[in-house]
Parts: structure tokens; sequence; C-alpha cells
């Protein structure tokens, strides 16, 4: 089976593009961690000098920052064990075990309208 010259280059190629945007996906997503905790320091640094400084502490503000302190629900998946999806169930079109789609009534219209299609 004969190749062509230029395979290597093809493949050296395909693997320098998909480690540098691998890299670029790193980078975005360790600025990203380091500005959400930069933002959480100075939520709690605030929270810090309202509880320091001699005026009545407004709760409504205590309790508005606080909660913009608290771990977010995509830092508690992304902190999270992620399910891990096998090839074969990548090639198969299988989704993660654990994950059960519901679908709209939209959606499950559609799809009895498409099975009653078949089946005529």
């Amino acid at each position: 089976m004969p190749f062509s010259p230029y395979f290597p280059h093809v493949l050296y190629s395909v693997a320098l593009t998909s480690i540098s945007i691998n890299l670029v996906g790193h980078k975005k997503h360790a600025e990203d961690d380091t500005s959400r905790i930069n933002a959480k320091i100075s939520i709690l640094e605030s929270i810090k000098r309202q509880l320091q400084s001699n005026e009545p502490l407004s709760t409504d503000e205590l309790e508005r920052l606080k909660k913009l302190a608290r771990l977010s629900p995509t830092d508690a998946a992304s902190s999270a064990e992620q399910d891990q999806v096998s090839w074969g169930d990548v090639f198969s079109g299988k989704g993660p075990a654990g994950k059960d789609m519901e679908l709209s009534k939209w959606d499950q219209k559609d799809l009895e309208t498409i099975r009653k299609e078949m089946s005529e």
C-alpha cells in the first residue's frame, strides 16, 4: 500500500495544531480560574472590612456578598468528578452512563410523529 511522501508532514501538522489548540484551551481555563479566584478574594475582603468597621452591618449586603462568595454550580461541577466516556460510547453515539436526558414536550411530540411515520 503506497503512502504519499507528504503523509508525515500532514501527520506532524495535525499533531502540532492539536497540541497548540489544547494549550490555548488550558491557558484560557487557567485565566478564568485566576479571575474567578481574584473576584472571590475581593468579595471576602469586602466582607472582612464590613465586619471590622464600627458601622452597623447591613445584613442584606452581607448576605448578598456571602452568596457571591459561595461556590457556584459551575465551580462545583468542575471540581466534582466528571463522568468518563469511553471511545466505544463515543463511536456508538451513547452519552454518559449516569445522565438521563429528559426531552421537552416539543421534542417528544416530534419523536412521536417520526415514530408514526416510520411505522406506516
